[in-house]
């Protein structure tokens, strides 16, 4: 079995190149496709660094997006991975973040897809038909407008935004008027990572270029987390499965809790193939984590 890797990274170089390291040991042909944030450090000085990985088998994406948290940059960045990804064949594709960490060897996470036998699962976590107003309103803040040196007048214009976008979306409304919805559904909710095989990433990539092309993902809010769920909950409902992360949501904020040593335990247990969110300049625990 072939698998990608697809990772989106903006920071972390050090823990990067270990990762990379862990996911491509010599007795596999898995791939890693790398996307650096345009806008960050990881881009501007240390590409090269990463492109010239000792295996051959890492390919950098050379126009990569400015991804902007809660933006359809998000969506940018994953359509490149994945345009770049399908140009040779693979088995599976697994979408990670530079803050991720394997917990099973890549010869495990092919022995647990292979039990599926021929039905090749999407693994990925949906949530539901909820927040469908982040793609049916609109949202103007998504691109925050800024001043340099004057935060309090940042914090006004961003005030500013939104309440621009809640009056334009309520008139919106009331004229009858409304976005389109995802073949004819509701939006659903998910979360940004999964693992696909090659049939369905190439689905999915002819909607993100639709999707793009359209316009339709602009003014929305963390399209990442609709767009691909609502795709494998309309399209391919009877193939889903967990999606074997390890994710900490206990914090009850925007972002999963940062896994810490206290976690190992629950984490070994889980049977999760990769552990999200980890950062080694804070806790390096995972580094030690038996796969």
């Amino acid at each position: 079995m072939i698998q990608i890797y697809a990772i989106m990274a903006h920071h972390l170089p050090d823990q990067l190149a270990l990762l990379i390291d862990r996911l491509l040991p010599p007795d596999t042909q898995d791939r890693v496709v790398l996307h650096l944030d345009a806008g960050c450090d990881l881009w501007r000085h240390q590409r090269a660094r990463f492109a010239a990985h000792p295996s051959g088998r890492l390919t950098l994406v050379s126009d990569p997006a400015r991804v902007i948290w809660g933006h359809h940059s998000q969506i940018a960045a994953q359509q490149r991975l994945l345009r770049e990804g399908l140009k040779q064949p693979f088995d599976y594709l697994h979408l990670i973040s530079g803050a991720d960490w394997p917990v099973r060897a890549p010869q495990q996470i092919a022995q647990d897809i292979g039990a599926f036998g021929p039905r090749r699962p999407i693994f990925a976590e949906l949530w539901g038909e909820t927040q469908t107003e982040r793609m049916d309103d609109w949202w103007f803040e998504r691109r925050k407008l800024r001043v340099p040196h004057m935060p309090r007048l940042n914090e006004n214009i961003e005030r500013a935004q939104i309440r621009a976008s809640w009056a334009f979306s309520r008139w919106f409304r009331k004229a009858g008027l409304k976005r389109s919805a995802y073949a004819g559904q509701a939006w659903m909710k998910g979360s940004s990572w999964f693992s696909m095989p090659q049939d369905v990433a190439q689905v999915l990539l002819a909607d993100y270029d639709r999707l793009l092309r359209s316009g339709r993902l602009a003014c929305t809010q963390c399209a990442d987390e609709h767009v691909a769920p609502s795709l494998f909950a309309r399209s391919f409902a009877d193939r889903l499965e967990a999606d074997h992360r390890y994710i900490d949501w206990s914090a009850q904020g925007w972002h999963p809790k940062l896994l810490r040593a206290g976690d190992a335990d629950a984490i070994r247990q889980s049977g999760a193939w990769f552990a999200r969110k980890c950062d080694a300049t804070v806790d390096d625990f995972f580094l030690r984590l038996p796969s």
